[in-house]
């Protein structure tokens, strides 16, 4: 069984470092480490219950319910950037419980460690919209890399002469007759805005083309976007999911006609 004695003895060199028994064999961590509010980190220590070679440090579930008093983990991308946030920092996570289970020599280090941890998910609610939203155009990207590459598409395409509008990916045509394809991903009012306008000046300028939309979520777009973008598009996927579902044979069929 854990107690504070045998815990004090790992820690000899670092006097920052104190516990407080809350229970038999768990112990709070009492670090130097403290949330926007002043209070401390929620740090807690006990042996690991699958393994009683290792200590389990842990925040028993009290970093997400702090986060969740000003952000909700309530999309997946959020989900995905707090589950790689976790992960590569080799921590684990069951249940709403952040935890890391190391060896006893390991035990300063993991302590510091985990805090890190903390430390980045209790900043989750100051991410930028961009960086929440970039996930959607990493795995369109993502996507195009793995399953079409075959396509020889072009990234960033720049159609027109003065190169100031740009096209996600251009796949260029197999025969003759045929025109190119525009593939525009869309996850919000103001890029399906830029689309929209993109593709009037492209129809404008006489460039051949036909254009494919994947959005991230249609039905998020305020009720104008959706109409400009359903009377400019010649084929749009209503989300990602569909595009992967069906992407492929419509993008093979327009080729082929």
């Amino acid at each position: 069984m854990l107690d504070l004695q045998g815990l004090e003895s790992l820690i000899t060199e670092f006097k920052t470092l104190q516990f407080r028994e809350k229970r038999l064999g768990l112990f709070k961590i009492l670090v130097p480490f403290f949330y926007e509010d002043g209070d401390m980190y929620d740090l807690f220590v006990e042996e690991c219950p699958c393994n009683t070679n290792l200590l389990r440090i842990s925040d028993h579930g009290l970093t997400l319910m702090k986060l969740s008093y000003n952000f909700d983990i309530d999309t997946p991308r959020k989900k995905e950037i707090l589950e790689s946030t976790i992960s590569q920092n080799h921590c684990l996570f069951d249940n709403g419980m952040i935890y890391l289970d190391v060896y006893p020599q390991q035990f300063v280090i993991g302590i510091y460690q985990f805090a890190q941890v903390i430390s980045k998910i209790n900043a989750m609610d100051m991410l930028s919209y961009d960086i929440v939203q970039s996930l959607f155009y990493e795995h369109l990207n993502s996507y195009m890399q793995e399953s079409l590459k075959q396509y020889n598409f072009a990234k960033d395409f720049r159609p027109t002469k003065d190169n100031q509008l740009v096209v996600d990916y251009h796949i260029p045509t197999r025969t003759s007759g045929t025109k190119p394809l525009f593939i525009f991903g869309v996850n919000e009012n103001t890029k399906a805005s830029k689309v929209v306008i993109s593709c009037l000046s492209f129809q404008k300028q006489k460039i051949p083309f036909r254009s494919l939309i994947v959005h991230e979520d249609f039905d998020s777009l305020s009720s104008f976007n959706r109409n400009q973008i359903t009377n400019t598009a010649d084929k749009q996927f209503t989300s990602l999911d569909d595009f992967r579902t069906e992407g492929i044979d419509y993008i093979s069929r327009e080729l082929a006609s």
